[in-house]
């Protein structure tokens, strides 16, 4: 049969290592540890940033290292809470993301949010998935 259908069979071995989209994807529990860090101090979710306070829908998690470069969506200290779209002070994620002071900010706040979960008081609330 010269031009028949003949399909290739299909590899029986699994992927080793995680696609990007699972790896990076913010699971619930760290929304819910990044709610509870942001309004700690005020009993209300602020933006990490500018420290403005809107009903949650103002605000976006933001990765500090980029998904785009593996960032983890499962380490709390990794996800903060910025202003989105939506805030009248502008958008605190996309100075984040498009400036060089945003991200040298991120790499600060990620340094920051490391101590806080590994020797402040974050240890009490986070133990991991």
């Amino acid at each position: 049969m010269i031009y028949g259908y003949n399909p290739a069979p299909k590899p029986a071995h699994k992927r080793g290592r995680k696609k990007r989209g699972n790896h990076t994807a913010i699971t619930s529990a760290v929304r819910e540890e990044v709610d509870r860090r942001a309004s700690e101090h005020t009993g209300y979710v602020v933006c990490e940033r500018c420290g403005v306070s809107r009903p949650a829908l103002w605000f976006e998690k933001a990765h500090l290292i980029n998904a785009s470069q593996y960032g983890s969506g499962s380490e709390p200290w990794n996800i903060a809470n910025l202003c989105g779209p939506r805030s009248e002070t502008g958008t605190c994620h996309q100075f984040a993301d498009d400036t060089a002071v945003g991200r040298e900010w991120k790499l600060h706040k990620r340094d920051e949010l490391i101590e806080y979960y590994f020797r402040g008081s974050g240890r009490e609330w986070w133990k991991g998935d």
